[in-house]
Formats: structure tokens, sequence, C-alpha cells
């Protein structure tokens, strides 16, 4: 292991050999640009073309890319009669896009939206499963608004005679229905 050493030494420390140099010759790219070809060690690669760049000719208007911004261009028409979107590729007509897509017999009305609950600021869609109809003013409202002081209970015209309270029963009657509940 000594002698292995040693001869290493020998090797490394002579005037006349040197360890090996690192060669990068199979590293790197050239810039696509035709007059420019710089070796890049990390090129840029064009989002709309595909090909490497260095760092001056990466942008569209640096190599003169052929696709360019058309490229990225995303553009959409939403139909204001079935709500579905259409690609609105640059250089076109609107009114022909609309016009095709009118055609196809794609576009087709989109469904009423459902009920909402008219208690002021609640949003809860009202379903066959979460709606409750109030009995005293015969009002649908969500499941968290279904008791009498919870919503704005109003009892119909027809019961508008007798004295009421918020939904139509006097004190004494709420009082009296909890009593035999209590029993």
């Amino acid at each position: 292991l000594a002698q292995v050493a040693l001869i290493l030494r020998a090797q490394f420390t002579s005037p006349t050999s040197r360890p090996p140099m690192a060669h990068f010759s199979d590293c790197g790219v050239h810039c696509s640009e035709e007059y420019c070809r710089q070796r890049e060690f990390l090129p840029l690669q064009c989002d709309a073309c595909g090909k490497a760049y260095c760092a001056e000719h990466f942008k569209y208007d640096s190599h003169r890319c052929p696709m360019g911004p058309a490229a990225k261009d995303k553009r959409v028409i939403v139909c204001p009669m079935c709500t579905r979107s259409m690609p609105f590729p640059a250089g076109t007509d609107e009114a022909a896009v609309w016009e095709q897509h009118a055609a196809s017999g794609d576009c087709k009305p989109a469904a009423a939206p459902k009920p909402r609950c008219p208690v002021k600021g609640c949003k809860e869609k009202m379903t066959s499963l979460n709606s409750f109809e109030c009995g005293s003013c015969k009002q649908k409202v969500c499941l968290k608004h279904r008791f009498e002081d919870a919503h704005d209970c109003r009892p119909p015209a027809s019961n508008a005679r007798r004295p009421a309270m918020a939904c139509g029963r006097s004190f004494q009657q709420h009082i009296a229905g909890l009593s035999r509940l209590v029993r």
C-alpha cells in the first residue's frame, strides 16, 4: 500500500505529468440562432418553437420565433345562453366562431338555477332534502331557518285578524302547547 502511494505521488508531482483536466466538450448546447451558435451550459428553451437559445436570444423577438406569442394565446368566447367557452384563435372573426357554435347543436340553454333560501343573507340552495315549508306562513326555507323566529314569518292575510305573535299564535297558546309537552 505504501508503494502504491509513493508511485501515485511521484506521478502527480513530476513536472511532466499533471492530473487530468476536466473537459466540457461534450456538455452544453449551441444556441439555435443561426449567427450566434454560442455554447450554453444552461440553455433556455423557447416554449413556442421548442429550440434551445442563449440568454441573449431566448425572447420571441430576438430569435424571430415563427410561432411567437400566438402559441400562448388562449382566448375564449363564453356563450351567454349555454355558458360554454369556445376557443377564439388569433386572427379569426368573433361572429364566425359564434355562428359555428350555434350551428353545431351543442348550444343548449343552461338549466334554471335552483331556488335559494329567501332569508336575507342565506345562500343555501333549496332541494327536496333540505327545504322546509313553514306551517304558519307557507314559505319554503332551508333547515337552518325552519323555526318561526329564524325567518320573517308572516301569516297569510286570512289569519291577519287574529291577535298574533310572530306567527299567528298568542303567547298563552304557545305556553299551553309547551306545558303539554313537558307533562
